[in-house]
C-alpha cells in the first residue's frame, strides 16, 4: 500500500485519528495523519548502488497501519526528480501537542525553475516485450507546478534490461493544441508490451 493511503486509510478508519494539514508538493495539501503512540526509531538501512546518477535514495519510514495497530516499517527506493531543480524532503512524524503527526514526503523546488519549453520525447526505439508484468504503478505525491499551465506527466515503470526501474513524473511546457498521453504497458498474450508517451493532438493525431 502506497504512503498516501496508508495516510487516508489511517485518517478515515482509525480510532483516535484526526486530521491535519500536511505539505506534500509547492502550495498543496492533504489530510494528514495523527497518532497518539510514538513512532519506533528509524531503521539503519544501505542504500544499493543508484540506477543511475539522475535517481536519489526516498528514504525508508515508519506508517501506522490502522488494522493492525502498529507501526510498519516502508523500506527505501530510488526515484528520479520529476524536473531539474527539485530535491526531496523526507517524510516525518513530529510530536505537536503530545500526538505525532505524519509529514508526507514530498518533492520541493530547490532552484528557479528552468525554461518553459515542451518536452520532446525521444525518437522511437526498439519494440520492448517482456514477460513479467510490470509493477503496480507508484501513487506519485505531485508537487505545485514550477510555472502558469505547466503539464504534468505521470511517471511509469521503465524495462532496465534485467528489472523495471521507476521513473518519477515530471513537468513540461504545454504543447499548443496537444494533450500528453503517458507512458504504459500493453499486455499480448503471454508478454507485456511498452508503450512509450508522446503527445496527441486532440482530434486524435499522435506525435513523438
Amino acid at each position: 500500500m502506497t504512503w498516501l493511503r496508508v495516510a487516508l486509510f489511517t485518517l478515515l478508519l482509525a480510532p483516535g485519528v484526526a486530521s491535519a494539514q500536511v505539505r506534500v508538493g509547492v502550495g498543496v495539501t492533504v489530510p494528514g495523519v495523527r497518532v497518539v503512540v510514538a513512532p519506533p526509531p528509524p531503521r539503519a538501512e544501505v542504500a544499493p548502488p543508484p540506477p543511475s546518477p539522475a535517481h536519489t535514495w526516498v528514504p525508508g519510514h515508519w506508517v501506522w497501519h490502522p488494522h493492525h495497530r502498529r507501526y510498519l516499517w516502508q523500506p527505501g527506493y530510488y526515484v528520479a526528480a520529476p524536473s531539474p531543480g527539485y530535491v526531496w524532503e523526507p517524510a516525518r512524524w513530529v510530536n505537536e501537542g503530545g500526538a505525532w503527526v505524519f509529514y508526507e514526503g514530498h518533492w520541493r523546488a530547490s532552484a528557479p525553475p528552468p525554461p518553459a519549453v515542451a518536452y520532446e520525447p525521444p525518437p522511437p526505439g526498439a519494440e520492448i516485450a517482456v514477460g513479467t508484468p510490470p509493477p503496480a504503478p507508484i501513487a506519485e505525491v505531485v508537487p505545485g507546478p514550477p510555472f502558469a499551465g505547466a503539464v504534468w506527466m505521470p511517471g511509469y515503470w521503465h524495462w532496465g534490461g534485467a528489472r523495471y526501474v521507476w521513473i518519477a513524473g515530471r513537468y513540461s511546457a504545454p504543447r499548443p493544441g496537444y494533450v500528453w498521453e503517458p507512458h504504459h504497458w500493453v499486455r499480448h498474450g503471454h508478454r507485456w508490451h511498452y508503450v512509450p508517451g508522446g503527445w496527441r493532438q486532440r482530434r486524435g493525431h499522435w506525435r513523438r
